[in-house]
């Protein structure tokens, strides 16, 4: 899919972002280390579409990824599904994404059913990590995202996403056939017309790259952080977030330049309950950049009131999207990398082991 660049488009974005561990920050998969002859990457599940149904409605430019039915108890425990794979039907731009919680006949119901869903690419690495690319990642307090019809991810028909699930009911009544709709806004190729420039999602989490992605959040105030370098220069177009209940700010800082270049408080009740993390976009001001020869972190502060650690536990994750340039020399992609083996591992069997919330990983 060939994309015609603008000069007078968002001139002078440049780069790919690419989260490495920093020196005492290692991920687990750096302490015991195999063979490479002896990593081998899971087979996908390509026949496991029993959940997901993919639709198009070419008139108003969408396609949705409809996930379900499933039936949730009254305050019951989360239910993750097993991962669930379909292709894409179409070639263009993804703009963004809405998700949505509706029963069998398309009425409305609570957000909070969703925990969180995402996406991922397994034939694509991510930005900051070896691991399969996460193309969107939502939850109840991210449902929305959407960029200007002049930037857009580019997608090729046929490629085969992976869609991971959860649910939750902490409503205090059931609920039957509850049904998760991904709605993606695309555009298509039109001959004449300037295609979107191609930008990329990026991911990055408190816990790393791989294995279990939530924590204890004790009694009182808390930090959890992980650091990184990018491989490349590169310009933040837009960024957002996922925290638990008790969070109270989600940052990402140039630790070497001394400067926070994100620094957001999640909207909550006075107990505490999150009901929102605020995303921004840096679209028209040419993003915000970042260097290989800087270390970046990733942290999230809680503040936990009860006298035990926090029900819920806690979780802190960034996503956002990036521009890159054309002369940029994407990372190799590599299936038998240990750490791309051991996140899709443990993606395709979260399921089995709901000890934790393995959110994209």
């Amino acid at each position: 899919m060939k994309n015609f660049l603008v000069d007078s488009i968002l001139p002078g974005l440049v780069g790919l972002f690419i989260a490495l561990p920093a020196a005492g920050q290692h991920a687990s998969h750096d302490m015991h280390a195999v063979s490479r002859a002896e990593v081998l990457p899971p087979a996908l599940p390509v026949d496991q579409n029993d959940f997901v149904h993919v639709r198009t409605d070419v008139a108003r430019q969408i396609v949705e990824y409809v996930v379900g039915p499933v039936s949730l108890n009254a305050a019951g425990d989360h239910l993750r599904l097993p991962i669930q794979m379909a292709d894409f039907p179409t070639d263009g731009w993804i703009h963004g994404f809405e998700a949505e919680i509706r029963d069998s006949i398309g009425n409305r119901l609570p957000m909070e059913l969703l925990h969180h869903v995402y996406v991922v690419d397994p034939d694509e690495r991510e930005l900051f990590f070896p691991i399969a690319r996460r193309i969107m990642a939502a939850g109840r307090e991210t449902a929305t995202q959407r960029l200007p019809g002049l930037v857009g991810y580019p997608v090729d028909r046929g490629a085969r996403l992976m869609v991971a699930v959860m649910f939750a009911n902490p409503t205090g009544r059931d609920y039957a056939d509850v049904h998760l709709v991904v709605r993606f806004f695309v555009t298509e190729p039109v001959d004449g017309l300037v295609d979107p420039l191609d930008v990329f999602p990026f991911y990055l989490d408190v816990m790393g790259p791989t294995g279990t992605k939530d924590f204890e959040v004790p009694p009182g105030e808390s930090v959890i952080a992980w650091e990184g370098s990018p491989a490349v220069e590169s310009r933040i177009l837009a960024i957002g977030g996922h925290v638990h209940d008790y969070a109270t700010r989600l940052r990402l800082i140039d630790v070497t330049g001394g400067r926070i270049l994100w620094d957001v408080e999640p909207d909550r009740t006075q107990d505490g309950h999150v009901m929102g993390v605020p995303s921004d976009k840096f679209l028209w001001t040419l993003g915000k950049k970042i260097r290989p020869d800087h270390v970046y972190r990733i942290e999230v502060e809680y503040f936990n009131p009860l006298d035990a650690p926090a029900p819920h536990g806690g979780m802190g994750a960034i996503g956002g999207v990036v521009w890159v340039d054309g002369d940029v020399t994407w990372p190799d992609f590599d299936r038998t990398d240990e750490t791309y083996v051991e996140d899709l591992a443990r993606t395709l069997t979260a399921h089995e082991h709901m000890d934790g919330h393995d959110h994209g990983g």
